[in-house]
């Protein structure tokens, strides 16, 4: 196998492997009514390519992410947290007032490639540079999905509204000229790494929230897939590093978690990523996770330095949890009975223990995770941990999990990183933990001080402003200076 990097949109075709269920097809039946009788009129192949395409094309979506963002009814409204301020998702049903309903084939193109619609420019927090690459028959049959889809008559509850000067989108022109360009990422001959590398890069576009981006928001290609913090939560190293990567994932570790957002019982999905398992990546095909979870392990591994211990435990070193019926009410009593309890003991069994168990062994019969060798307690960066121990996990966001509830209203900051350190330390295979209140504090409420990156984005959206308004005045004032100059030899011949 021969791994090699390429320039330029990579066009690889998803083929039959990608095509939607039958479920969909019931959809396509009863949404088209007459309208379908009309297409078998006018013959049973364009009928047939005409249900493929929408098939295929609900499948483009999911892959996508559409629904991540934009909801399942594409009605828009999900909040993107930036530097620049709260980008919000546009209506993109085919609603003719408040949605996508008038665009073309075309217009879709130049908003998946180029971030432009027939009426503004997009700002790069919707991915276009990285569905820049997406292949024409995607973005063909994603059309013929979208125009299929019940248009929604109303806009998003907010809208977009960053403060000046980034609500000139005049400096995206500036952005796209310095970053829009073609890549150069990681690809391979072999035709499974080649479809894993286009699902990676270029439709999942995972590098948009897994790789740090530069002081203008541009993804650092040279750290692609290294890690980057985003709406608060940790978007980590997906490269195969053994420590700060996925290196010691095996790749039925990467395909479960995709699938239902858990791997080995022992690393959960929550925040964002676990809306992008819960709209996209679980619905995709056996053989495209495979891809992908084949992909990242052949990508250059980076070692961000910022892991002591493998964040998921080796195969061959992990413990199968063991929970038995009545368990938990036995070791409750025998904890509760105790006259030596800890506070972050004490804390545990008020608020843990009845769903995890006392000994962290967690109840797989009700899909409560063990937290012995838990993912989320052996990372070094402990931030997506308290935001989960802060604000909780709704019920349904994977597969067949119960809500855990979050504690911001019934402990203090001190409690919750008293909690979050012992049971780093019990369970999570940590030598020491020494989170505070203020770090708690930091998690939930990032500091709201003007960081050096909206610093930066500042200075260059004035100076793309005033660069546009000097040329709107010099490009007239030349060309009169110009044509003054030909009067006056005109007159002087």
């Amino acid at each position: 196998m021969r791994v090699t990097r390429k320039n330029g949109p990579d066009t690889t075709r998803t083929g039959a492997a990608a095509r939607a269920a039958s479920a969909t097809c019931e959809k396509v039946l009863c949404h088209f009514g007459a309208g379908f009788a009309g297409l078998m009129l006018a013959g049973p192949a364009v009928a047939e390519t005409t249900l493929s395409q929408i098939e295929h094309g609900a499948y483009v979506a999911r892959a996508a992410g559409c629904m991540s963002c934009h909801g399942e009814d594409l009605a828009g409204g999900y909040q993107v947290e930036t530097p620049m301020g709260t980008i919000v998702a546009s209506n993109i049903s085919p609603s003719h007032d408040y949605g996508i309903g008038a665009y073309s084939r075309d217009d879709l193109a130049d908003v998946l490639r180029r971030g432009v619609s027939p009426n503004r420019r997009l700002y790069p927090a919707m991915p276009y540079a990285s569905y820049r690459g997406m292949s024409d028959t995607d973005i063909d049959d994603l059309y013929v999905w979208l125009r299929d889809q019940d248009p929604v008559e109303q806009a998003p509850d907010e809208e977009t509204d960053l403060p000046f000067p980034f609500n000139i989108r005049f400096g995206v022109i500036a952005w796209n000229w310095l970053y829009l360009e073609d890549r150069d990422l990681p690809v391979a001959d072999d035709p499974i790494l080649s479809r894993g590398a286009y699902l990676v890069n270029h439709l999942g576009h995972c590098g948009e929230c897994h790789t740090p981006r530069n002081d203008l928001f541009a993804m650092q290609d040279d750290q692609y897939l290294a890690g980057e913090v985003i709406d608060g939560w940790l978007a980590p190293n997906l490269t195969p590093d053994p420590l700060s990567g996925i290196g010691a994932w095996s790749a039925r570790d990467i395909i479960e978690y995709l699938r239902i957002g858990t791997a080995g019982d022992i690393v959960q999905a929550a925040g964002p990523m676990a809306d992008f398992v819960q709209h996209g990546t679980s619905h995709l095909t056996e053989d495209d996770l495979a891809a992908i979870a084949a992909y990242l392990q052949i990508i250059p591994a980076i070692d961000t330095r910022d892991q002591d211990i493998p964040v998921l435990v080796p195969m061959d070193q992990r413990e199968a949890p063991e929970h038995r019926f009545n368990q938990i009410r036995e070791e409750m009593t025998a904890a509760l009975a105790r006259d030596d309890l800890s506070e972050p003991e004490h804390l545990f069994l008020d608020h843990c223990a009845s769903c995890h168990g006392v000994t962290g062994q967690g109840q797989s019969q009700a899909y409560y995770p063990p937290l012995v060798q838990n993912a989320a307690l052996r990372r070094e960066d402990a931030g997506n941990l308290l935001l989960v121990l802060a604000h909780g996990v709704p019920a349904g966001k994977l597969y067949r999990a119960p809500a855990m509830p979050g504690f911001a209203d019934a402990l203090s900051h001190d409690e919750i990183a008293m909690l979050a350190n012992y049971t780093r330390t019990t369970f999570g295979g940590r030598q020491d933990s020494d989170l505070t209140a203020a770090d708690v504090a930091r998690a939930i409420s990032p500091d709201e001080e003007m960081s050096d990156t909206l610093r930066s984005l500042q200075v260059a959206a004035w100076v793309g402003l005033i660069g546009g308004i000097g040329l709107l005045v010099f490009v007239p004032m030349l060309w009169w200076w110009l044509a003054r100059r030909r009067g006056l030899k005109r007159q002087e011949g």
